[in-house]
């Protein structure tokens, strides 16, 4: 299950890994805490009959906003490979004033619900979870891998080298997690945000995911040595 904030972050952040997770089988799960902006111009009155407060500033016809970026992301998890998609409906205005304890209590609501299907297809007993979470990771961006950007790096992002876990090597899934940031129009424009890029660079950027092990629930063997570091995301998972 992976956690967003925005339409559009399940696939510039997570897209290789919800896409190598989902092509290995795995029962793919993205929750979204907002919906996207809202456009106020709904708040509007509509123009008069004969068009008397008709403004060309206002134009009578638009789509909400939220709206154009939910379908958005259901196109890109549809493409990803996710079974199911849960929103959160926090308005994303609204977002960094909602409480940790409430955001934490409505993704454990959101855990427990997608697995609900899994509880049918298993025949589980009463007293049995369909799932239950076994790791969890971060996304991290390490400066080095933005080097290569040059001036195309934003400002003020990324993570310090040396604080990623594991390293996901996407290979031809680059491409899979570049068609779902492709389905976000509304935020990278119909170009795609990278059209002025050179492959190789682009390719580069896309090809490589790293993530850091926040917590285990993974029992570990008396005697072994305690090591974050993972070669792949279903380490000690087998």
């Amino acid at each position: 299950m992976v956690v967003v904030a925005h339409p559009g972050d399940e696939a510039f952040g997570f897209g290789g890994a919800i896409a190598h997770a989902a092509a290995s089988g795995a029962y793919t799960v993205v929750v979204c805490a907002t919906r996207g902006a809202f456009d106020r111009r709904l708040l509007d009155r509509s123009p008069a009959p004969g068009g008397r407060n008709r403004s060309y500033q206002k134009p009578l016809i638009w789509r909400n906003l939220d709206t154009v970026r939910e379908d958005e992301l259901r196109r890109s998890v549809g493409l990803l490979g996710v079974r199911v998609l849960r929103m959160l409906d926090y308005a994303e205005e609204g977002l960094s004033k909602v409480g940790f304890d409430e955001l934490v209590g409505r993704t454990e609501v959101a855990f427990e619900k997608a697995g609900e299907p899994l509880a049918y297809e298993d025949d589980l007993e009463e007293d049995q979870v369909a799932w239950r979470a076994a790791k969890l990771y971060q996304l991290v961006v390490p400066a080095s891998a933005l080097r290569p950007l040059g001036d195309r790096a934003p400002d003020r992002y990324g993570s310090p080298d040396g604080t990623d876990t594991l390293t996901l090597e996407l290979g031809e899934l680059a491409q899979v997690k570049l068609g779902a940031i492709r389905r976000h129009v509304s935020q990278t424009g119909s170009a795609g945000p990278f059209h002025d890029w050179r492959p190789e660079v682009r390719d580069a950027f896309l090809g490589t995911e790293h993530y850091r092990l926040a917590r285990s629930n993974l029992p570990v063997p008396a005697g072994a040595p305690v090591s974050p570091d993972e070669s792949g995301l279903w380490d000690g998972l087998a």
